[in-house]
């Protein structure tokens, strides 16, 4: 919806079509392109568009479905993007060694399509992250107009996002659908979630 208010058309994709409904009935979700509910490997498989800005967001929760993160299901995805377009990806992880083998995996398996990277967090200094992967055919720049400035309305967006680029250690495994070890790599983000979940929710757990 944030893109719609920038008059940016986009396309969806949602496996459960509970989640789109009550997106549209609950969340104010008015979809400006099409809403294609389906399983993403399959759907995009059947796409046949150009789009100059993929968004692909299916790594945040404690479990993932690997099988969207592959060079397989990347090069499905660059079949659809423009020749200057930008992917970006949305992986939650670590960043410090040896629990940020998953993270590294991710940035590796990008690398085989992608000639450029950059990886960005919200969080700078902070161990466990959203990493922002941005990937494209094209040298990718962070600099934009100088009037232009970030979420907190005080400082210019150039200087914000630079604060916030993360660096990645090189050597993943390269992740493929012949072998994907994604979520053995990613145990200590589920163990993490838990954590999370028990600090939050703890207190309401122990009243049943």
């Amino acid at each position: 919806m944030a893109l719609k208010e920038q008059g940016v058309v986009t396309d969806a994709v949602e496996i459960d079509p509970v989640v789109a409904q009550a997106a549209r009935d609950y969340f104010l979700y008015d979809p400006p392109g099409a809403l294609i509910v389906g399983d993403a490997r399959y759907e995009i498989r059947n796409l046949e568009k150009r789009y100059d800005f993929i968004i692909h967001d299916c790594f945040t929760g404690g479990s993932v479905p690997s099988h969207l993160l592959s060079v397989e299901m990347l090069r499905d995805l660059d079949r659809l993007l423009a020749p200057d377009g930008l992917l970006v990806l949305n992986f939650v992880g670590f960043s410090d060694a040896p629990s940020s083998a998953a993270t590294e995996a991710v940035y590796r398996t990008i690398a085989e399509i992608y000639p450029h990277r950059r990886a960005l967090v919200p969080l700078p200094g902070e161990n466990f992250n959203d990493f922002v992967f941005l990937a494209s055919h094209q040298p990718i720049s962070l600099e934009v107009d100088a009037e232009i400035f970030a979420p907190d309305g005080r400082t210019p967006l150039s200087a914000w996002l630079a604060e916030r680029e993360q660096a990645v250690a090189e050597g993943g495994e390269l992740i493929t659908d012949d072998f994907n070890p994604l979520e053995k790599l990613q145990v200590a983000k589920t163990e993490r979630y838990r954590e999370v979940l028990l600090e939050r929710m703890g207190p309401m757990l122990s009243a049943f």
